[in-house]
């Protein structure tokens, strides 16, 4: 998000920035030289970034002193904390008076988060959100306001051998048991062509029809400003490895139907950002 880009820009190195719900870290290339402090429940997520000092907490009590940092990410994270207003309202604590809010979350009417709901039985998700429920829920919690927005396409990323991996038995409440451990056993073949196929699937079916099957959520920026939101283009090319989406994706072209993620180096369909 550009937005977010200018203002990381502004940031001294000095500067802090929280990534709440880090997991092994939360828009690395973007943060790589800026001061982060990471939380999150899972204390084996910070064996897998060892540059990431971090802390375990929950969101809706942090061990941190109030008005403490300049900028707070959640990035793929609200939508999994169980007490949203107890962690909008920590959030706001825990900024500096000017500070901004940086948050993407799926919504939770589209077809790629009730897909993921399915197959994970949940998958973590506790919160269901609208455009307008997140936003109303951050801005009346911290008095920040929206400043700009992008909507976010999937890549189905979790349609992929790794996440359906053996796990501990015993069911999970949901329709399926825990992590559909069946799945598990079909050749990554399997989930590599389920996943290209949902890709070129949804968006089709978006071109033509003009539904929104292809449509994840939404990425958000929150400042002190009341001023009318930004709305960014959105961008189709989204990588199926690592979920990075490719503002420039001809730049990264491979022929005339690929592009290759300059993030991961994953080989994928190029989609024409044109929707007519």
């Amino acid at each position: 998000m550009r937005l977010l880009e200018r203002w990381l820009s502004e940031l001294s190195p000095l500067q802090r920035t929280l990534d709440l719900g880090c997991g092994a870290g939360s828009l690395r290339v973007q943060l790589a030289h800026m001061t982060v402090i990471g939380v999150d429940l899972d204390p084996k997520q910070f064996s897998r970034n060892r540059d990431l000092p971090g802390v375990c907490a929950e969101s809706h009590c942090l061990p941190f002193a109030s008005r403490s940092f300049d900028l707070v990410v959640c990035h793929h994270s609200l939508e999994h904390f169980r007490d949203l207003p107890g962690t909008v309202a920590e959030i706001s604590r825990v900024l500096k008076p000017g500070g901004r809010l940086f948050v993407s979350v799926p919504d939770g009417d589209s077809f790629s988060d009730h897909l993921y709901r399915f197959l994970l039985c949940g998958g973590g998700h506790l919160q269901r959100f609208s455009f307008h429920g997140v936003v109303s829920a951050v801005e009346s919690g911290t008095g920040l306001h929206l400043t700009g927005w992008k909507e976010l396409y999937a890549s189905f990323t979790f349609v992929n051998k790794q996440t359906f991996l053996p796990s501990p038995r015993g069911p999970l409440p949901g329709p399926l048991p825990r992590r559909m451990r069946w799945l598990g056993h079909l050749p990554r073949l399997c989930f590599d062509a389920a996943r290209l196929s949902l890709n070129i699937a949804t968006r089709l079916m978006d071109r033509c029809f003009s539904t929104r099957l292809s449509q994840y959520g939404w990425a958000l920026a929150f400042g002190p400003e009341a001023i009318s939101p930004q709305t960014e283009a959105a961008c189709w090319n989204v990588c199926m490895s690592c979920g990075a989406a490719i503002d420039e994706a001809p730049d990264e072209s491979v022929g005339r139907l690929l592009y290759r993620c300059p993030y991961c180096s994953h080989l994928n369909v190029l989609f024409s950002n044109d929707r007519s």
